[in-house]
């Protein structure tokens, strides 16, 4: 037992009744940068409260004791005597006592030097921070570049269109001239369309978020598509959301949302003109919600893939391809994700990330629109 005490690589310490150190093994000297000697046969109290930094370490025994809290665990900063601090996740036990007349006999208690994972962390949420605060400033200058668009286009194409229409009835419909007008027309209309897809783009309100029930609000969602894959002898498969699941809470924008579902399940029926399974589920978990929209139609090539989120990306001839683009940022500014997978003859599957109630903090709600251009 010695041996195996010895070799371990979290620290480990004995506290006797009259509050001694009693016991250490060796790594416990290298997590707490103290030498057995200096450790053995003296108080915690003695030992640490020195330092008011380590108050919050401190105060662990304290409350193990006082409490009588039989097994504790918590994460805790611990400056280090010779300089710099580490992360540890301190675990108690309190030991019985051999004494009848005492309940207590003593305290083990281990360390676990975790510095390098939280550091890991506090890097990775620094990164998505940064992340976030790029994707921003894209979305703004994105929403200052499509306002643009759909301004300075939107008045030339209405007077186009206008005018060819007032040539072409003047022109006999067979005659040479009636078709091409016929052609700008369907050119000014294709535009117009564009317009429109780009000021549903950069008119996207800010969400307004607020405590859903996703279980319940996927399914009012669900509903209405029903008949229509029915028609088209579609299996409509609806999981995580029935009796015997748990209510489901997470701030969102029901509304907003709503439309990320709309697309995914309409671009689903859309693959599947000859039929297929349609599956949409929900799994949730303390931190977010998963939301995946599965269908068995024709798939997409993986030369497209990277390129299905980006605006005006589409490879429907009669589409804009601004839909898919519209549910990414709403999801992004949920603070949540959209992603998919897809395999050609085998069907796509798009996933839904959503933050949890809790999850989501005043510190990350998307930021205000910039002001829209006159």
């Amino acid at each position: 037992m010695r041996n195996v005490v010895a070799s371990m690589s979290d620290g480990l310490m004995v506290i006797n009744q009259d509050g001694e150190i009693i016991f250490t093994n060796p790594a416990l000297s290298g997590i707490l940068d103290l030498l057995p000697d200096e450790m053995l046969g003296r108080g915690w109290a003695e030992l640490f409260f020195a330092e008011p930094s380590n108050r919050e370490f401190n105060q662990i025994i304290v409350d193990v004791i006082t409490e009588r809290i039989y097994h504790y665990n918590k994460q805790v900063t611990y400056k280090v005597p010779h300089g710099g601090t580490k992360d540890l996740i301190i675990t108690t036990a309190l030991l019985p006592s051999q004494d009848q007349e005492k309940e207590v006999g003593g305290v083990l208690v281990m360390f676990k030097d975790v510095s390098e994972l939280t550091q890991l962390h506090r890097r990775s949420r620094e990164l998505l921070r940064q992340s976030r605060r790029l994707f921003q400033e894209k979305l703004e200058s994105l929403d200052r570049l499509a306002r643009a668009v759909a301004h300075e286009i939107r008045n030339p194409v209405t007077t186009i269109g206008g005018l060819a229409t007032r040539l072409l009835n003047d022109k006999d419909a067979t005659s040479r001239d009636a078709r091409y007008l016929k052609r700008i027309l369907e050119g000014t209309a294709r535009l117009e369309r564009v317009v429109e897809e780009v000021r549903n783009y950069a008119d996207l309100p800010a969400p307004v978020h607020r405590k859903v029930d996703l279980a319940k609000w996927l399914g009012d969602i669900v509903a209405p598509f029903r008949e229509k894959a029915k028609r088209q002898g579609i299996r409509l498969n609806l999981s995580g959301t029935g009796k015997g699941h748990p209510p489901s809470m997470a701030l969102i924008d029901p509304l907003l949302l709503s439309r990320v579902l709309q697309i995914l399940i309409n671009n689903a029926l859309e693959a599947m003109s000859e039929g297929g399974n349609l599956k949409i589920g929900l799994l949730c978990d303390n931190i977010s919600g998963v939301i995946t929209v599965s269908d068995t139609g024709k798939g997409m090539s993986p030369a497209d893939l990277p390129y299905v989120f980006d605006p005006f990306f589409t490879t429907k001839t009669d589409a804009v391809g601004m839909s898919l683009a519209v549910a990414k940022r709403i999801a992004l500014e949920h603070q949540g994700d959209l992603t998919v997978i897809s395999r050609p003859g085998r069907g796509t599957t798009f996933t839904l990330t959503i933050p949890q109630e809790g999850a989501l903090t005043e510190e990350n709600v998307s930021a205000p629109r910039p002001p829209e251009m006159k």
